[in-house]
């Protein structure tokens, strides 16, 4: 045993120096690109691609790429998928701010012919507003609604006993405003993820590519006037919100009663600046969980909390997560999520 101890110690103590260097450089590289991120604010569509897609994951502040394990991988990292042991779903709803709403639901199960699973997702976006023009500002008295929504595949395989790989396919729509005459965008997009497992202690690493495809651009044309002229020209496209995720996770703590994890993770936007993200998550006796997390680079919501409890009953492994995100100026978003294994 004291040969066992005396050879762990160095391997927690090198996942710590790795996970702290990760930190550490990060903000360097952010800070190179900040100038041309913030020039590549609102150059994309389907920017609600972008919202968490679980309760566990935002309560890490999104620092989950390489620690999610369970049949929401479909949304942070379709790699995570080939570890699932059982089938299983998930339903996700967020309250975000402008009164918009967020449900996302995915289902999964082990193929073992390929050595993998294979999952299916679904998940809608709406909203409604006041309809107003120059001489009614405050409105006409319609109302119209925003809605996008995507439905997808997903594929992931075992390479090794230490390899993951895993991938989405995703058809995307966005219905802008489709009630008074508005544009409709969609789209084919692909996500590619990968996880790996670097056998030091329990270091993991992940890298994941979303939201890669042609560009979106709004169905017909635009009717207006020009000088007093009637003009009509088609709609321009938009990139879609492509993201590179680099992410480290490893367990300080792991036992029967106790288990911690620690993550860190940095984000490559297509529309953005970079971001580096941390988080961690404490699990009491495999029922009860805590969740923090921070968001370095946010402007208005950087901090984010969660808990999480597990049950079990008939055969049915369920667990019941909420996470909450402090907004300083757009307003607090509460996601809550369940998730059942069978």
């Amino acid at each position: 045993m004291r040969n066992r101890t005396q050879l762990q110690r160095p391997a927690v103590a090198a996942a710590v120096a790795l996970l702290l260097a990760a930190l550490a450089l990060a903000p360097t590289a952010a800070l190179s690109q900040v100038s041309l991120g913030g020039q590549r604010v609102g150059t994309t569509s389907g920017t609600f691609l972008k919202l968490p897609l679980s309760a566990p994951g935002a309560a890490m502040a999104g620092a989950y790429v390489a620690v999610v394990d369970d049949v929401t991988s479909v949304g942070w990292n379709p790699a995570g998928l080939a570890t699932v042991a059982q089938k299983g779903f998930s339903v996700t709803h967020i309250q975000w701010f402008a009164d918009v709403d967020y449900t996302f639901g995915a289902y999964a199960q082990p193929w073992e012919a390929f050595n993998g699973s294979v999952g299916v997702f679904f998940g809608s976006l709406s909203t409604t507003m006041d309809e107003t023009t120059e001489y009614m500002p405050y409105g006409t008295g319609r109302k119209f609604a925003f809605t996008d929504w995507l439905a997808g595949v997903t594929l992931a395989r075992r390479l090794t006993d230490k390899l993951m790989v895993g991938a989405n396919v995703k058809y995307v729509r966005e219905e802008l405003g489709t009630d008074v005459g508005g544009p409709v965008t969609n789209s084919w997009l692909l996500d590619i993820g990968t996880k790996y497992y670097v056998g030091l202690s329990s270091i993991r690493m992940a890298m994941y590519f979303s939201n890669f495809g042609p560009e979106m651009k709004p169905s017909g044309t635009f009717v207006g006037l020009l000088d007093g002229s009637r003009i009509e020209q088609d709609y321009e496209g938009f990139a879609p919100p492509t993201v590179f995720k680099f992410g480290i996770a490893f367990d300080p703590v792991k036992n029967e009663m106790h288990r911690l994890t620690a993550a860190a993770e940095m984000n490559h936007y297509a529309d953005n600046e970079e971001t580096i993200r941390a988080g961690a998550e404490y699990e009491l006796a495999d029922v009860a969980f805590l969740r923090g997390g921070y968001d370095m680079n946010s402007d208005d919501m950087g901090p984010a909390f969660g808990v999480g409890l597990k049950v079990k009953y008939a055969g049915i492994n369920g667990t019941i997560d909420y996470s909450y995100m402090k907004g300083e100026y757009l307003g607090n978003v509460n996601i809550f999520t369940l998730n059942f294994a069978f």
